[in-house]
């Protein structure tokens, strides 16, 4: 089983693609701004500071936005440190945009394993970097202003993947358009919009997603500032059959049983070894995010897990508060003890 990337990269499209990236509809935005030619960090690494500030700024939910890197950087053991970057990105300041391109550094032991892991210390923007970063992320801004709001953020298709496909999430949706952000200086290839028609597929496909209004797939490349977006309806059907069969895998009835993608409460309980009681006040005191569906309540195992790194997380975090309560108690109680014995 494989992500929607991997699977992609097996894939022999048709002569131009599924969907030639040349009939794209190109929207440009015009801010009167240069980029600077050079950066001295990789495209990854920005790329994933344009995206993640990009999202904090539009939500003004700094943790949710840099979810990724905080569960990475658990994974290396440095979450007091991660939490210490976070707490300095306060907006598009030099600081915060050096901090969040640190704290980008731990993406990589949650996505790929902690071997690939470099020191964050070792990520430095320059002048030019963080001028590209902010101008990039100001051009995110604008762009949702225009075409937003977010409906959707960080999507995972719980219900729609297969024994091919068995894993990936999109950007972001609007009213009407599955969005997709790429910083990248070349032009949309046809690997990009497959990837963008596998997404509306699996979303179409999913439990958790609702795609009733989505008729539009898009990219939105913030350094070059410009929209490229097709309407759903102009895809010939023998394509998008051909995608679903071929590719993800619903022809051949491989689509990975419900069971396997959505957890009850039952299986929660089994999970964790705890009540049906204890489950509903995780869910009402302790954010866990159920949903109703049919009279019950369910969640993505993609959800859970996550909501499980979360609490284990505060766990850690509280433990040590705890710790540091008890030394300052007991150091308080030795100094008052020393003070008594020397006035007798």
């Amino acid at each position: 089983m494989k992500s929607v990337t991997q699977r992609i990269k097996e894939i022999k499209q048709p002569t131009g693609g599924y969907l030639n990236p040349k009939e794209l509809d190109i929207i440009e935005l015009q801010d009167g701004v240069e980029l600077y030619l050079e950066e001295n960090i990789s495209a990854g690494l920005i790329g994933m500071a344009v995206d993640y500030l990009t999202r904090y700024i539009n939500s003004g939910n700094l943790k949710e936005s840099f979810k990724i890197s905080l569960m990475g950087a658990e994974k290396v053991g440095e979450t007091r440190k991660a939490i210490k970057l976070l707490n300095d990105i306060n907006g598009l300041d030099d600081v915060s945009i050096i901090n969040a391109c640190k704290l980008c550094g731990y993406d990589v032991c949650y996505r790929a394993g902690t071997t690939y892991f470099k020191n964050v210390d070792e990520i430095n923007p320059d002048e030019k970097t963080i001028f590209n970063i902010k101008t990039m992320v100001k051009r995110g801004i604008n762009f949702f202003e225009k075409y937003g709001p977010i409906v959707r953020d960080g999507m995972t298709f719980a219900g729609g993947y297969t024994s091919t496909i068995s894993a990936g999430d999109g950007d972001f949706t609007t009213q009407d358009t599955l969005w997709d952000f790429k910083v990248s200086k070349s032009e949309p290839t046809k690997d990009h919009t497959l990837q963008l028609i596998i997404y509306y597929l699996l979303g179409i496909h999913s439990y958790e997603c609702d795609f009733t209004n989505i008729d539009k797939i898009g990219i939105f490349n913030p350094r070059k500032n410009i929209i490229y977006r097709y309407e759903i309806k102009n895809i010939p059907s023998e394509i998008i059959k051909e995608i679903e069969n071929d590719v993800i895998g619903y022809g051949n009835a491989r689509k990975i049983n419900v069971d396997n993608d959505i957890m009850t409460v039952n299986d929660i309980m089994q999970y964790l070894k705890i009540s049906r009681h204890m489950v509903m006040k995780y869910y009402s005191n302790y954010n866990l995010p159920l949903r109703k569906e049919k009279n019950k309540y369910v969640i993505s195992k993609n959800h859970f897990f996550d909501w499980i790194e979360e609490m284990r997380r505060l766990k850690k975090e509280q433990e040590k508060q705890q710790f540091i309560i008890f030394i300052v108690a007991l150091v308080v109680t030795l100094i008052m003890l020393f003070w008594l014995f020397s006035m007798i």
